[in-house]
């Protein structure tokens, strides 16, 4: 079975990218699993905290991606960057330097906006940035109007295109 992974950039409680993790069991292989990682009580990195001062979260948090197959993270647009959730995830996983547990993972990015931009900025700068870490990029999912894609009253994409998207983002972790 995969071990798959997801973040959400936002702790928003109607969050999009949160619900699209949450629609993915729906849309993976019987072979994968797709955990969403609750970052609600991860704190903003501080170096003084490794070690033996490393939160409960934090440790739980390099647990669970050093046993993963692969990430989702799901990543919000805001003012044409990742939100500082995404990166402070993205600081904890990387540390120390050089060996931190995100090294060579595989990673799918997923970034949509309710506005026309849909996404491509954020994904841009995540496509640069992690290969950095030696991840591999397996797919890169984007959509503008992500509102008028999902369900209002459920953790459900309506949107046939968007659907096959992400199923082959997915797919992608081979």
């Amino acid at each position: 079975m995969k071990n798959i992974i997801a973040f959400s950039g936002s702790t928003r409680s109607g969050s999009f990218h949160t619900r699209i993790i949450r629609s993915l069991a729906g849309l993976c292989p019987k072979d994968m699993a797709v955990t969403l990682f609750d970052l609600s009580a991860i704190p903003f990195y501080n170096e003084d905290l490794e070690g033996d001062q490393l939160p409960a979260a934090v440790h739980a948090l390099r647990s669970d991606v050093d046993a993963a197959d692969g990430i989702i993270f799901a990543a919000p647009e805001y003012n044409f960057s990742y939100s500082a959730l995404t990166k402070n995830t993205i600081d904890w996983l990387t540390r120390p330097k050089g060996a931190g547990v995100l090294r060579d993972k595989k990673v799918a990015l997923i970034c949509v906006t309710p506005g026309p931009g849909g996404g491509k900025n954020v994904s841009k700068l995540l496509g640069d940035l992690l290969p950095f870490f030696g991840n591999t990029i397996v797919s890169t999912v984007t959509s503008p109007s992500i509102a008028e894609k999902i369900a209002p009253d459920a953790d459900e994409i309506t949107d046939l295109e968007f659907k096959a998207s992400l199923t082959q983002a997915l797919d992608a972790f081979g």
